[in-house]
């Protein structure tokens, strides 16, 4: 029996018959994204995590002055890559298309986020001198960002002085090892003289020298995990939140846009962690006073009756990007009109009748009324009352 003859396999191209290192290099020169998808062969050979982690690490370290000089090592970020080579327009460029990547998740940017912070405490903290209580801390941050939700989110609009606040002392004449000898040996004299002691009087002993060690210090390395933000400070009452380390970060003047992939379903916690990473820098409308991205995707959710996706975007805040300030979700006149139509509607009742005498209730009314209040938005006499009338009792 004669066997059919196998297709030939497709010629490849003379740019696919480079070696993979090849193709990697000139990924990284080009910084052209869509190459991986032109080819399966392409494909294969440039979708490697270690190159997405250089692509992120460009396009999402924040370029604070600190930053300018012993941060972006070969280790961290390889030639031929070059942060301060490459202009902010194509910087925002590059964040937006990283963006609305495939493997671009919360999860990837998180572990991204994690090894930022480490490497910006590595580089910059060479030269303070911590307790070994507190080096203990900052060589093991893993307990810390597992606990994100508890972190602070800057829910007022401005961070606080940091989820973790550790004294150092900054080295002069004597070497690194020179200090943890030091501390060590008087760590160990101080153990002996207080083993005796009772348990209480430990404690005691031990706060009075937690105390004794701040006033002695005179840096702070603070640490913002949920914000991925890192700033080594002097000691001052008041707090200045200037050189921030802080990953992932967009420029004021030429932000990045956030995604389509996350303002629609299906909906989901970590999307909506990934949402609130995003809103500190990242924009979800070109204009502030228009809003059309916003507007589309509120009039869909009212009717398409998805409470709990309008629930929690209505309690967060975004910019636009032509506005460095962040507000809270933009509602808009025709949406707390398309709320009682659509209650009316679905219930059975000829739009603009009045209140419901029936007691009708619609959970969109409350959460739009607390959006209302917070941004000081005044609406009709009549259709304010309307709302309130649906509001859940």
């Amino acid at each position: 029996m004669v066997q059919p003859d196998k297709p030939p396999r497709p010629q490849l191209s003379r740019l696919e018959s480079l070696p993979v290192e090849i193709l990697q290099t000139i990924f990284l020169y080009s910084l052209e994204i869509n190459l991986p998808r032109a080819s399966l062969n392409l494909s294969r050979a440039l979708s490697n995590p270690l190159l997405y982690t250089w692509l992120t690490r460009l396009a999402f370290s924040s370029p604070n002055q600190g930053s300018r000089h012993g941060f972006f090592t070969p280790d961290f970020l390889p030639p031929p890559l070059n942060f301060w080579d490459l202009p902010w327009g194509e910087r925002q460029h590059l964040q937006t298309t990283l963006l609305t990547c495939r493997w671009c998740t919360l999860e990837f940017m998180r572990k991204c986020q994690r090894e930022y912070v480490e490497h910006a405490i590595k580089q910059k903290c060479a030269d303070l001198v911590f307790s070994p209580e507190d080096k203990a801390v900052l060589e093991n941050l893993e307990p810390q960002f597992a606990k994100l939700k508890y972190c602070d989110h800057a829910e007022d609009g401005r961070r606080g002085k940091g989820d973790l606040v550790i004294p150092a002392i900054r080295q002069k004449a004597e070497t690194q090892d020179e200090n943890d000898k030091k501390t060590q040996k008087r760590s160990s004299s101080s153990s002996a003289l207080t083993s005796d002691k009772p348990e209480h009087q430990n404690q005691h002993q031990h706060q009075h020298q937690s105390r004794s060690r701040s006033r002695s210090s005179d840096r702070k390395v603070a640490i913002w995990f949920h914000f991925g933000a890192v700033q080594i400070r002097e000691q001052n009452e008041v707090y200045f939140e200037k050189d921030l380390f802080r990953f992932p970060c967009s420029i004021p003047v030429c932000p990045g846009r956030i995604p389509d992939k996350l303002l629609r379903e299906p909906w989901s916690e970590s999307q909506f962690e990934f949402l609130d990473l995003l809103s500190e820098d990242f924009y979800l409308d070109e204009d502030d006073y228009v809003a059309e991205r916003s507007d589309e995707l509120t009039s869909m959710l009212i009717r398409t009756k998805q409470y709990l996706a309008f629930d929690r975007l209505l309690s967060m805040s975004f910019r636009a990007a032509n506005c460095r300030i962040r507000t809270l979700w933009p509602l808009q006149t025709d949406h707390f009109k398309l709320i009682t139509e659509c209650t009316h509607l679905y219930h059975g009742r000829e739009p603009g009748t009045g209140p419901d005498p029936y007691g009708i209730r619609d959970p969109f009314a409350e959460p739009a009324l607390q959006n209302k209040r917070r941004r000081g938005v005044t609406l009709p006499w009549q259709l304010e009352r309307e709302l309130e009338e649906l509001t859940l009792s």
